[in-house]
């Protein structure tokens, strides 16, 4: 059956340093697929941490720093991101415009861990981390 979802009816969260618009997961519906539309603060960031699955991330605007393991590489939108199954990654802008990002999951049920393995909350529900941990 289809479900048709306008703008309106999508959920849309601000926690510290993002935003989120949930175009699909569980919560609405979605039996097999996650996308987050998500806005990223110029001082904003996306601490490190990995997905129990596949993620694909595309950019749609500004500029950012992927940083992965040990290095970190600059990508200016439009771009798009294939991070696989438990790789280690981050996102921080570059400059001072705002990034707009996709997130994009095959599963409704997403989960995130942080660099030690312990469990992190989804972005729709992350007051946590306000101190960027990029800055140096």
């Amino acid at each position: 059956m289809v479900k048709v979802l306008q703008a309106s009816d999508l959920p849309f969260i601000e926690v510290p340093r993002i935003s989120t618009r949930v175009h699909s997961d569980s919560d609405v519906g979605a039996n097999e697929t996650t996308v987050w539309e998500q806005w990223i603060k110029s001082d904003g960031f996306i601490p490190m941490h990995y997905h129990d699955t596949e993620e694909v991330l595309v950019i749609m605007s500004g500029t950012i720093s992927l940083e992965l393991e040990g290095r970190a590489i600059r990508l200016n939108a439009p771009a798009s991101i294939i991070v696989e199954q438990e790789e280690l990654h981050g996102i921080r802008p570059v400059g001072t415009d705002k990034v707009h990002l996709f997130g994009i999951f095959p599963t409704a049920f997403p989960k995130i861990f942080d660099e030690s393995g312990r469990p992190r909350p989804l972005p729709t529900h992350d007051q946590t981390m306000t101190e960027n941990p990029y800055d140096t």
